[in-house]
């Protein structure tokens, strides 16, 4: 009897080791000081990627500038001083020179309109004085206005505002793409948030699987102290500990690098980096999936709700539209050019010095000019090949909408399936680690009475934190799913705002069934 009670008490030490599980999964968690939204919001703000297309759109913004200014104004202005000395012989053949000097000046404007036309108001003044023979200084003006109307190629906003319209149409697909940024950027961030979240949870499981180790090897070594268990048992649970111990550095590694990796998609600069915080917003518990994620008959309805709203699939549509324009330009520019040309206008001329005086005085017309200028390139070697390349250019962006279509379906019904999927995962997962944990305790139990070995303790402790492990993995890759899907829908945001402003949706929970 009296051996009977060191051994009982020795055994009594592995009692504890079944009551040192973690917190209920229901119990109250404080609140997160680096949430998720915080970190999304973050990386909008500062991500160099959503910088990148933002800069894209004034880029394009600045290629349209330049197409909308060949309907510019365009105001000339030159003055002219000519001193002119020719030599002649005059009628008794005496060599003689004939003298005099011009001054001219001009002014006029230009303007081309989209329709192809081109104005051309404009005015000049010559001004002759110091001539020899003496004779009384003279100055003419011109008063004009030329009008340019292409009658075949260049004729009309299809061929001569078709860069200006394409432009337009690029602004808007960049404006598209940057919506999509931001939502590619706020999806990263979600995942690599809840990599990271479930890498910190992964932690506090290994340290507890730890910590339970080294109880039980302290159990163990006064057991075998007291010759109640044999030596080589505590070997058994020493290269346990140690190899809980390699888990908990493992998985401290693994945190750190995925907090970084977040950081890096966040934007975050190199001063920052090194105190990346980690992500402390619970993993998801208790989850309901609505009947309209798993029924598959109502995976059409998704596409269509995705195929309507993803700004991806709206830019590839869209940006069939400039290329649509250039190719209809080019193909009105097959036919040669012939161009009309009429000029009006009065001519003045004064007695005396004055520049201005010419442009009232001694005023005759109306004058006219009237011409037709033909430029026919032949072959149209260069022209022809333009359109061809253009047609080609139309039809990839044309097949590339048709694909995008099909990528688009496929990612909402696997978005859908892995949604499903996921929460079927997560509810086995919890109930694994559940049984998991009562298998250790019934085993603990066991190894008290000698009816188990220390091995068989060590064995199902690995299975406890396998299916910890794997309920957490379980709980992020479902956050993940959510977002997955969103992403998948086009639903990242509530809405598209005018000002660029775009209004986070809740992205830990599923998107709402549209009736």
């Amino acid at each position: 009897m009296a051996q009977l009670m060191p051994r009982a008490a020795a055994l009594a030490l592995l009692l504890p080791l079944g009551c040192l599980w973690p917190a209920a999964a229901g119990a109250a968690a404080p609140p997160a000081q680096f949430p998720l939204d915080a970190a999304v919001r973050r990386t909008l703000a500062q991500s160099p990627a959503v910088q990148m297309r933002e800069a894209e759109i004034d880029r394009r913004e600045g290629v349209r500038e330049q197409a909308s200014g060949e309907f510019d104004w365009r105001t000339t202005a030159s003055t002219l001083r000519i001193k002119d000395r020719t030599p002649s012989i005059d009628p008794l053949g005496r060599d003689t020179v004939t003298a005099g000097d011009t001054t001219t000046y001009s002014v006029g404007v230009t303007r081309k309109l989209r329709s192809g036309v081109i104005l051309q108001p404009s005015t000049q003044v010559a001004m002759v004085d110091g001539n020899s023979p003496p004779s009384p200084a003279l100055g003419s003006s011109q008063l004009s206005l030329q009008i340019v109307v292409p009658l075949l190629r260049g004729l009309g906003t299809d061929s001569t505002g078709a860069a200006e319209a394409a432009a337009r149409g690029d602004v808007e697909v960049a404006r598209l793409l940057y919506r999509h940024a931001l939502a590619e950027q706020a999806f990263a961030t979600v995942q690599a948030y809840w990599t990271a979240r479930a890498a910190q949870a992964a932690i506090a499981v290994r340290r507890d699987e730890e910590s339970r180790a080294q109880r039980l090897h302290d159990g163990i070594k006064v057991l075998v102290d007291t010759r109640i268990f044999a030596p080589n048992l505590l070997l058994q649970s020493e290269a346990n500990l140690r190899q809980k111990s390699i888990g908990t550095q493992s998985a401290e590694l693994t945190a750190l690098e995925a907090i970084f990796t977040l950081g890096r998609i966040m934007g975050l600069p190199p001063a920052e980096m090194a105190r990346a915080a980690a992500p402390d917003e619970p993993l998801p518990g208790e989850i309901a999936t609505p009947a309209a994620v798993q029924d598959a008959a109502l995976r059409g309805r998704w596409i269509e709700r995705a195929l309507r709203q993803r700004a991806d699939f709206q830019a590839v549509r869209q940006s069939e539209v400039p290329l649509r324009v250039l190719a209809r330009q080019a193909e009105k520019d097959l036919k040669p050019r012939l161009d009309l040309s009429v000029r009006g206008g009065y001519e003045g001329l004064n007695r005396g010095h004055s520049l201005l005086e010419p442009l009232s005085q001694r005023l005759t017309g109306a004058n006219g000019e009237v011409g037709v200028v033909l430029d026919w390139p032949g072959a149209n070697t260069y022209q022809r090949g333009l359109l061809r390349s253009r047609r080609a250019a139309q039809r990839q962006a044309e097949l590339t909408t048709a694909q995008s279509q099909s990528d688009i379906a496929a990612e909402v019904c696997t978005a859908l399936a892995e949604v499903r999927l996921r929460a079927e995962t997560m509810a086995n997962a919890r109930a694994t680690a559940e049984i998991a944990r009562k298998a250790v305790d019934q085993e603990q139990r066991r190894l008290q009475t000698g009816e188990a070995t220390v091995l068989d303790v060590i064995n199902l402790e690995n299975l406890l934190s396998s299916a910890r492990l794997s309920e957490i993995d379980a709980q992020a890759g479902y956050a993940i799913a959510v977002a997955r899907l969103r992403h998948a829908i086009g639903e990242i945001f509530l809405a598209d705002q005018a000002d660029r402003s775009f209004p986070l949706a809740d992205l830990t929970q599923l998107p709402a069934d549209e009736k």
